[in-house]
């Protein structure tokens, strides 16, 4: 179990590391066909995208951590 969690994980931080650092083109991601021009990013949008993306992450760690602890637990 604790594998399984690890490899579905890895996506989920390769998608949060990216939003902290190009918030702009993943709030786009698979959104882009609908626009015909890019629409603009507000700051408070940049913002919450960036918040949102360390919570996920800090989530993530903890649920991972928990599996761990059940995993390894006589």
């Amino acid at each position: 179990m604790l594998f399984i969690c690890i490899v579905l994980s890895i996506p989920v931080y390769g998608y949060c590391i990216w939003s902290l650092y190009d918030p702009e083109e993943s709030f786009l991601f698979f959104e882009r066909w609908r626009y015909k021009e890019t629409p603009e990013v507000s700051d408070l949008q940049i913002k919450l995208i960036r918040i949102g993306s360390v919570f996920a992450m800090v989530i993530v760690t903890i649920y991972i951590i928990v599996v761990a602890v059940n995993t390894f637990r006589p």
